[in-house]
């Protein structure tokens, strides 16, 4: 087998795709509950502390935004990784119609 039948899409090309796909979408699960957690945690530390001074919260304020942002970025991986691979072409089958890697990455499924 050549490198171009395994990009074409093949059986082998299918099970590391659908192995990848199952780790991405547990990673853009757990990690975004995983910052909402400590966004629960932190903004308790806030109101638990008796006197707020304003170092402390800058400081709460800052790692909770942050936290934001990456919890953001975490859920629009998926949608990159299906743009990029709807634009990319297969090498094996350029000539076809729906010859993209997202067709390849759409039916890529997951078989314990």
């Amino acid at each position: 087998m050549n490198f171009l039948q395994i990009l074409a899409c093949s059986s082998e090309l299918s099970s590391i795709l659908a192995l990848v796909k199952f780790i991405l979408n547990a990673i853009c699960t757990a990690i975004p509950i995983i910052l909402i957690v400590l966004i629960v945690l932190d903004l308790a530390k806030i109101v638990t502390a008796g006197n707020i001074d304003d170092k402390l919260k800058k400081e709460v304020t800052s790692k909770v935004v942050t936290r934001l942002i990456f919890a953001v970025l975490i859920f629009l991986v998926p949608t990159i990784v299906k743009l990029v691979f709807g634009l990319l072409p297969l090498p094996g089958d350029v000539g076809s119609e729906n010859a993209t890697w997202r067709t390849c990455w759409d039916n890529a499924k997951v078989q314990w």
